[in-house]
């Protein structure tokens, strides 16, 4: 499954990648290895983002220990190994208190959904063969429904996307980082 699948056209687009020295079945292992305790810069700006929500009484449970891409804010829709995970769902991110619970969607009920006052988001990251290495590239791409949304979530985005950034070259050197090691080990 692409992106393009998902949401072909978009409001916000954001695309890091990381040539990595490793296979693609070790990266791909790495980046389901990732966790948000090695991940200092996410905890961090997550617990900012999340400061909101968790004072109105809602809580983030033991977010430190889990695996990244257990993490993220929409569920997972596809899954290749070696070759991509692909994430995606509705969102009121720019609301404070993280805005209504959002319905449960597969591929298609994303394609489809267009009720005014959300954004679509979709996420991958994709693994790529590439100079006797993997490319691990991530890419974000979010749709508002209406107008009024786009104009709230443009806002909000405007504040976010440096660090919604760093979160991404954060995790991308993480998975960098452990499957160059694990090759070295290999090697020893």
């Amino acid at each position: 499954m692409h992106l393009d699948d998902l949401l072909p056209n978009s409001h916000h687009v954001t695309r890091q990648s990381q040539w990595i020295s490793a296979p693609p079945d070790v990266v791909w292992d790495a980046l389901h290895e990732v966790r948000l305790s090695g991940l200092p810069v996410t905890v961090a700006l997550s617990a900012v983002r999340l400061l909101p929500v968790l004072l109105s009484g809602g809580g983030f449970g033991r977010l430190h220990d889990r695996p990244f891409l257990d993490a993220l804010p929409v569920p997972l829709l596809a899954s290749s190994a070696p070759e991509s995970v692909v994430f995606g769902g509705v969102l009121q991110a720019w609301r404070l208190s993280g805005g209504e619970q959002p319905p449960s969607l597969d591929a298609e009920g994303l394609y489809r959904w267009m009720r005014p006052g959300w954004v679509k988001a979709v996420m991958d990251f994709r693994l790529t063969p590439v100079r006797n290495g993997t490319e691990l590239s991530s890419e974000t791409r979010v749709l508002a429904t209406d107008p009024g949304t786009r104009r709230r979530f443009d806002r909000y985005w405007r504040v976010v996307r440096p660090g919604s950034s760093a979160i991404r070259w954060e995790v991308l050197t993480a998975v960098q980082l452990r499957a160059e090691g694990r090759m070295r080990s290999a090697v020893a």
